[in-house]
């Protein structure tokens, strides 16, 4: 059983089976897009995982679920302060809704950053990541009160380690932030971070030696990836089939 079920199993033992399906989900799909450094991505998985968060809590405290329409996660969690403090715990009725709300807020200005500032995705995209993790801590260890505590922190490190993007660029040279993978993954995946610009393929297998591959190497690797690019004279851009199977290695690699 891989952690993401336990903690599952965990939460379960509190909270609805079909919000936390929808929160695991979201959580983990904010992950993928850090890991590949698509900040806005990023954002709006937050919102997502800010919504069925709340969801998950109304249904806990037995408040119904507004029509799509109508549905605000802010207005919800700002709502559930108002229960009966004797009958609800603070946990879910004061200091998970606040960690929301702080997330939600994040998200909901992330369009109102002014163009010449630096890049305003990536710096929310760092600061939520950790954000969603505490408030997925703070659900797990609600849940999980009275159980094995060595089991139920193991659980909560588990989603609260530093998670690190996948790609670094440093001057127009892409590096993989894994060790292990294989020559021809590492040149897709480079291809992958780089789309939709196109790159040059010595310039392809120049970054793949940057990883320690040999050179003979390299060059066998990136000529098989030429069911998957489509070529010009700018040089190599990935087709969908390329990027299917370059999802595909970076879901792998982060289970």
């Amino acid at each position: 059983m891989n952690k993401q079920e336990e903690i599952k199993n965990a939460l379960k033992l509190v909270f609805a089976s079909k919000h936390i399906d929808a929160v695991l989900k979201h959580f983990s799909s904010a992950i993928e897009k850090y890991q590949v450094q698509d900040w806005e991505g990023v954002c709006l998985k937050g919102g997502k995982f800010v919504e069925a968060v709340t969801k998950l809590l109304m249904v806990y405290c037995g408040k119904p679920l507004p029509a799509t329409r109508s549905f605000s996660a802010g207005k919800e969690l700002r709502s559930l302060e108002q229960l009966n403090s004797v009958g609800f715990n603070d946990t879910v009725r004061i200091v998970i809704p606040r960690g929301g709300i702080f997330i939600y807020e994040i998200v909901n200005n992330r369009g109102r950053h002014d163009a010449d500032e630096i890049d305003a995705n990536e710096m929310d995209a760092r600061l939520l990541i950790p954000a969603m993790s505490w408030v997925l801590g703070e659900l797990l260890r609600f849940s999980t009160k009275g159980t094995d505590p060595l089991t139920s922190m193991e659980l909560i490190d588990s989603i609260s380690n530093k998670t690190y993007p996948l790609f670094e660029d440093i001057e127009g040279r892409t590096y993989l932030n894994r060790n292990g993978i294989e020559p021809g993954n590492i040149a897709l995946l480079i291809l992958y971070f780089r789309y939709p610009k196109r790159t040059q393929r010595q310039e392809l297998v120049d970054m793949v030696i940057r990883h320690g591959v040999k050179a003979s190497t390299a060059n066998v690797a990136v000529h098989r990836l030429k069911p998957y690019i489509d070529e010009n004279d700018q040089g190599w851009k990935l087709r969908l089939t390329g990027k299917i199977k370059a999802e595909e290695i970076i879901k792998r690699i982060k289970n």
